[in-house]
């Protein structure tokens, strides 16, 4: 089978805030309640991260979908831990009531797939993700393939290269999402690279 070629790079955030995007990325005088509509202004896709159901009110969960334009998408991590907690039902039952028809994907850890629930196999795109790789398993019918970069530093020109070659050379669709845990300069970072291999 013919690789596909890689055309079309959407950046993303892992959460609503990662690494130093809080002191970066959102004005000062930003009231905290509006991050998420300044967030989708200047972004199409979020990850939201299997910590962040430890931490956020289920009730906040109900108002993103409102607080974000209809071609918003979310995708959700998943991991054993989360899909294992006391809460778990709650956080499904959430999803499902408020959040489902916006989300385009789940990103599943390996060790956590056989816990999914069967209706949420059948209704998103289930992407997995494998030890060691910053690309996940792309499943039939997707938008595109996932991928994730944790750094808790922005990236050498160096090390940005490599992250385009291995997409060029890796990849198993034409667009790919690219979630970013890192200090947003790598967004800048990324976005210039983006001109220069036409993505």
């Amino acid at each position: 089978m013919q690789q596909p070629i890689f055309s079309s790079l959407t950046l993303a955030a892992y959460g609503w805030s990662p690494s130093n995007w809080a002191q970066v990325f959102y004005p000062d005088d930003l009231p905290a309640e509006w991050h998420i509509a300044y967030y989708a202004n200047e972004f199409s896709r979020i990850l939201l991260p299997a910590a962040l159901w430890n931490a956020v009110s289920l009730a906040a969960v109900a108002t993103w979908a409102k607080d974000t334009a209809d071609d918003f998408g979310f995708y959700l991590e998943l991991t054993r831990d989360v899909l294992q907690a006391a809460h778990w039902q709650s956080v499904q039952m959430t999803v499902e009531q408020h959040l489902a028809e916006k989300v385009l994907g789940l990103l599943v850890d390996s060790d956590a797939m056989p816990l999914l629930p069967v209706a949420w196999v059948e209704r998103f795109a289930v992407h997995q993700r494998v030890t060691g790789q910053w690309l996940g398993v792309m499943p039939n019918g997707a938008e595109a393939q996932v991928g994730m970069l944790h750094s808790p530093q922005a990236f050498a020109p160096l090390a940005l290269r490599d992250v385009f070659e291995q997409l060029q050379q890796h990849t198993a669709h034409r667009d790919v999402i690219l979630f970013l845990d890192t200090p947003y300069a790598t967004v800048e970072q990324m976005r210039l690279m983006q001109q220069l291999y036409g993505v």
